[in-house]
């Protein structure tokens, strides 16, 4: 017989993994598919393309 300390540790091991998997899941398709549009402000889009490469971008002359 499994004893119930067992049980409720299975339990919760197995509603976190779910729970980390699903908001994996979240995460993966708001990078992807979350892009900006063309029409948003320029200052949006550099941010946009800063963030993923690290290359800082200085507007000012």
């Amino acid at each position: 017989m499994i004893a119930p300390a067992l049980v409720i540790l299975l339990m919760i091991i197995g509603w976190s993994t779910a729970a980390f998997a699903m908001l994996w899941g979240m995460l993966r398709i708001a990078r992807y598919h979350h892009k900006p549009s063309p029409e948003a402000p320029r200052d949006r889009q550099i941010r946009a393309i800063t963030g993923k490469s690290g290359i800082k971008v200085s507007l000012s002359a």
